[in-house]
């Protein structure tokens, strides 16, 4: 029939796809990713400014503008110089820092005391080298409250600030620092907060001494505050310096307050070798290095 010839030539069912015509515009093709093997973008080269014209350089040096800029530079100059100047030079190691605020306290950590008890720590202990930082102090730190050496040295609390003292076991039945658990000497570390009691240190070092078949009475210890020169002697730093780190008596044993293990955040300043400077370090790595007896010993 007429109307099924005109349904095949209109492209009805059964007919093929018409063909493009001449010359239209062809699709582009999909973008490409990128490989290994093109080469890399480079960005043009930055133009360099062009020099400043004669006629620019001229009108310069007619304008007394310039001219008052030039001055003002150049006053500006002098000042900075007179002000740098003025400034302290920049303190050596171990120089003293003068009375004054805590914000005067400044970081050391090359100095003599500082190398001597980071050698024991890191080539003797193998503690890490950042375990310890040390902070120099001013002249007045000891004239002041708890509270302005806490700001001195950065600690969280006062209850963070502590101090080394060597006690002695004047009853011992040694003579030295041979036996880690029944030594003439002890280096003892407690709070500021905290005061050490003696009968508990007693206690606990007669206990220590009656396990394991080892057996000492009571009236063989009598704890007392040892000797301004045996405490230098053993230790090697005077009185208010004592850190347990770089001992001239390197077997003495160590006994820490566990309070002071309980702070939070760790971290707990020491005297470090010399009356202004103080060493502060986790009550972890304390104990990893020290290897202390920790025990209630204050109250």
């Amino acid at each position: 029939p007429r109307w099924g010839t005109r349904h095949l030539r209109m492209g009805g069912q059964g007919s093929k796809p018409s063909s493009p015509k001449a010359g239209s515009p062809k699709a582009a093709p999909p973008p490409r990713e990128p490989i290994a093997s093109d080469p890399v973008p480079v960005a043009p080269p930055t133009p360099e400014p062009e020099p400043a014209t004669p006629e620019a350089r001229a009108v310069r040096a007619v304008d007394p503008r310039w001219a008052k800029v030039s001055a003002r530079f150049a006053e500006i100059c002098d000042r900075l110089d007179a002000i740098e100047r003025r400034l302290p030079a920049p303190a050596a190691p171990g120089a003293p820092i003068p009375a004054g605020a805590p914000e005067t306290s400044r970081r050391d950590d090359t100095c003599d005391a500082a190398r001597r008890i980071l050698a024991d720590l890191v080539d003797s202990r193998g503690a890490p080298p950042g375990c310890a930082r040390f902070v120099r102090v001013p002249a007045n730190y000891y004239d002041e409250p708890l509270e302005f050496r806490r700001r001195c040295v950065g600690g969280a609390t006062v209850d963070h600030m502590c101090k080394t003292i060597v006690m002695e076991n004047t009853r011992c039945v040694n003579d030295d620092c041979a036996d880690a658990f029944n030594s003439r000497w002890y280096l003892v570390v407690v709070q500021y907060t905290a005061k050490l009691n003696q009968q508990k240190l007693e206690k606990f070092l007669h206990e220590l001494n009656n396990v394991d078949g080892r057996r000492c009475g009571k009236k063989n210890f009598n704890m007392r505050l040892a000797k301004e020169e045996d405490s230098e002697r053993l230790t090697g730093y005077v009185k208010g310096a004592v850190c347990p780190f770089g001992c001239v008596e390197s077997r003495m044993p160590v006994i820490i307050s566990d309070k002071i293990v309980a702070l939070e955040p760790q971290t707990f300043w020491l005297g470090a070798g010399e009356i202004d400077l103080k060493v502060g370090m986790s009550a972890a790595d304390f104990v990893a290095r020290a290897k202390p007896h920790v025990t209630d010993i204050t109250y």
